[in-house]
């Protein structure tokens, strides 16, 4: 059976020992790149133009939005969560009353925190419904975020992943 890809390259190879390649136009000046074959004619002259003061358009800002919103919903998740395990850590054992609404304090806060992170998975989620609307290419488009999945992910108790669902 015949290799294909190696048959081509063989060919090529014989092709450039025998200097074929050598007196092609442009040879030894570099490549202008910055036209994109695929795009049609009045989109080229866009992204032209969109490049030439860098800007981007509208679906690849969306999607960085998305990227960054996301970003800074888990890493604040995570401080909180953090802060919420240093806090009951240096509580531990104490059973005076201050100590007591200390705690019942700390809980109530990481409370909030879980369904602001809620909300903001269900805001992204917005955000990518409609990002998936302008992307000029189907396989661009993006999956919305499971809450579930994120909270997993950054390693929430499963207590209060199901309390959040349920409440």
């Amino acid at each position: 059976m015949v290799n294909w890809g190696e048959w081509v390259e063989q060919k090529i190879l014989e092709a450039i020992r025998r200097g074929e390649f050598d007196h092609l136009p442009g040879k030894g000046k570099p490549l202008h790149l910055e036209e994109n074959p695929y795009l049609e004619p009045g989109l080229a002259i866009a992204y032209h133009i969109l490049r030439q003061n860098d800007a981007r358009p509208e679906w690849i800002e969306a999607d960085l939005a998305i990227r960054r919103g996301i970003e800074a919903a888990r890493r604040d998740l995570q401080r909180t969560m953090q802060w919420r395990e240093e806090m009951l850590r240096a509580l531990e054992g104490k059973t005076d009353a201050r100590s007591g609404a200390e705690r019942k304090w700390v809980d109530e806060e990481w409370e909030r925190a879980l369904r602001a992170f809620a909300r903001r998975i269900t805001e992204l989620n917005e955000q990518v419904f409609l990002y998936n609307l302008k992307v000029p290419i189907y396989w661009l488009q993006r999956f919305k975020f499971d809450l579930r999945e994120e909270l997993q992910a950054l390693g929430v108790p499963q207590a209060d992943i199901e309390r959040l669902e349920t409440g």
